[in-house]
């Protein structure tokens, strides 16, 4: 039962983990998407469930520098800190004029806060 469990468990990170890469390429598109982010998260879940997957992501030409830097320092450039808190309050901004909930709004506008909190603590480079 427990190889079994395991096995699921890999599986279910493994699957959250490409959710996460398809997002963070949707987001080179789409400006309501953060790139960086999804990836990021992507290589955290990948670490047990899809090694190969975590290389790809790591070496990648384009994100594999930000993911690196901020799996090791927990930092970001300023261009990345800058977009980032741009993308995060537009698309919050858009959300909330869709959906018109005050119960909505409010959850929208705290994950938002607590989101450009955290980025601020970063450490920034560059």
């Amino acid at each position: 039962m427990a190889k079994a469990s395991y096995h699921f468990k890999r599986a279910a990170l493994a699957t959250a983990a490409m959710l996460c890469v398809i997002l963070g390429a949707a987001g080179i598109f789409l400006p309501v998407l953060p790139t960086t982010p999804f990836l990021i998260l992507a290589t955290i879940l990948s670490f047990n469930a899809s090694p190969r997957l975590r290389n790809k992501l790591l070496k990648h030409p384009v994100f594999g520098s930000a993911i690196r830097r901020y799996l090791r320092e927990r930092a970001i450039t300023r261009k990345t800190l800058k977009t980032a808190l741009i993308t995060l309050w537009l698309s919050i901004c858009v959300s909330i004029l869709i959906t018109q909930q005050l119960a909505l709004t409010a959850l929208l506008l705290t994950v938002a806060l607590l989101v450009s909190i955290y980025l601020l603590k970063l450490k920034r480079i560059g």
